[in-house]
């Protein structure tokens, strides 16, 4: 029997069903970054991956979870079945089963439930707004001559950093803004002495926090108004907020975190103690440094003292001078022997001169016969009968008159 297929439907492909129901789930704002409270039950962890299993529940329904190993590592308290629980995360469908999940990436216990959801919700938007980046901290001075610290004035916490800091840095001077550091008025006190600390602007570095206490105790480091204040602060700030187990939004915005006052007062300040026992040992290595790098030259002074060049000074020359002597006699050589090279050249190039001379030629009966403008005669074609020409002998000059002009035989030979 065949299926009949209504006009303008189409027959999916449970795949493509399941897909498509996710990529509704994934595209609604409100599922991608949901709250849930609800009891855990059927938990399960697996060691080897570190992913967690559980269904959250309340009286009339339930739903499937995940958590995987980098979002689970975050979870600071023990989960497991009947613990109540808030969750926030997105949902999804695991296909190959064909059902949605809710995979968790931030899990609290509940019963402060609506504290913890208020926390986070305003820690994501002052991470966005940029205010816990790491490239706005820096860094503590190294020397503080005058420390701010904005805490209760009676307060243990303040006792604690007093007593640190004169044991460190007796000449440091203390500034105390005092602050209500719990209770309503808190925020508002604790931001106005750090803006006046920073209006002054006088202290070095500034602390800010209080001793330990319960959640609710330590909540005024949590509101916006405080971690903006620390935020704008122009002066680097030391948070000290309760025990080393305690964290707060200040923590966050504050340039370094101490785990308590305490320790925020030993980040503060120095230990001039210790740098003056560093000094002196420095100084003491430095002196003996220097004796022996004295000693050590005064020898080396007293070795060349004993050297024979002081008492002779002129043996340190002796064997450069015969050097330079034996040097000059073998330029003096070398240059006569040029000279006669170059005299006995220079005659031999005057005798054959000398030979080849016109002169020479004159005085074995020869003349040259030059025409009236200068000309040498050389060829029978440069004159003309009756021309006029001047024949230069050995010992003068002839006028003479051109009767006839011969050619003679021998030239045809050239």
């Amino acid at each position: 029997m065949g299926e009949t297929v209504l006009p303008g439907n189409r027959i999916l492909s449970v795949t493509e069903m399941t897909v498509y129901i996710r990529s509704i789930l994934e595209n609604d704002r409100l599922l991608q970054n949901v709250w849930v409270r609800g009891e855990i039950s059927d938990f399960r962890y697996y060691q080897k991956s570190g992913h967690m299993y559980f269904n959250l529940k309340d009286e009339t329904a339930s739903v499937a979870c995940v958590m995987f190993r980098t979002r689970a590592k975050s979870v600071d308290f023990k989960p497991g079945d009947g613990l109540k629980v808030i969750a926030r995360g997105y949902i999804s469908v695991f296909e190959k089963y064909g059902r949605y999940q809710f995979y968790v990436e931030e899990m609290e216990p509940d019963g402060l439930g609506s504290l913890f959801l208020s926390l986070a919700q305003l820690k994501e938007r002052l991470e966005k707004e940029g205010l816990f980046d790491q490239r706005r901290k820096r860094p503590i001075p190294r020397f503080v001559n005058c420390l701010g610290v904005v805490t209760s004035s009676d307060g243990a916490a303040l006792r604690d950093i007093i007593r640190v800091v004169r044991q460190r840095h007796s000449g440091c001077h203390i500034v105390v803004a005092p602050a209500a550091v719990q209770g309503p008025e808190a925020p508002d006190e604790i931001a106005r002495s750090l803006d006046a600390l920073n209006e002054w602007g006088q202290p070095d570095v500034i602390i800010v926090g209080r001793g330990g206490g319960s959640l609710e105790d330590l909540w005024a480091f949590n509101t916006e108004k405080v971690v903006k204040a620390i935020a704008r602060s122009r002066i680097p700030v030391i948070s000290a907020v309760g025990h080393e187990i305690d964290f707060s939004l200040a923590d966050l915005a504050a340039d370094v975190r101490a785990a308590t006052p305490t320790q925020a007062a030993q980040m503060a300040v120095p230990d001039m103690l210790a740098y003056q026992e560093q000094l002196t040992a420095t100084g003491l290595r430095l002196r003996r440094i220097m004796e022996r790098s004295c000693n050590q030259r005064w020898a080396q002074l007293d070795y060349l003292r004993e050297r024979r060049i002081w008492k002779k000074p002129q043996s340190l020359f002796e064997p450069y001078r015969r050097e330079l002597q034996h040097t000059l006699q073998g330029l003096q050589h070398h240059m006569m022997n040029i000279l006669n090279a170059r005299s006995s050249s220079l005659k031999q190039l005057a005798v054959t001169l000398d030979a080849i001379s016109p002169l020479k030629v004159l005085e074995r009966g020869y003349a040259i016969a030059r025409t009236e403008d200068g000309d040498v005669v050389r060829s029978i074609e440069q004159v003309k009968p009756n021309s006029l020409l001047n024949l230069t002998v050995r010992n003068g000059e002839i006028k003479a008159e051109v009767r006839e002009i011969r050619r003679g035989d021998w030239c045809d030979e050239f």
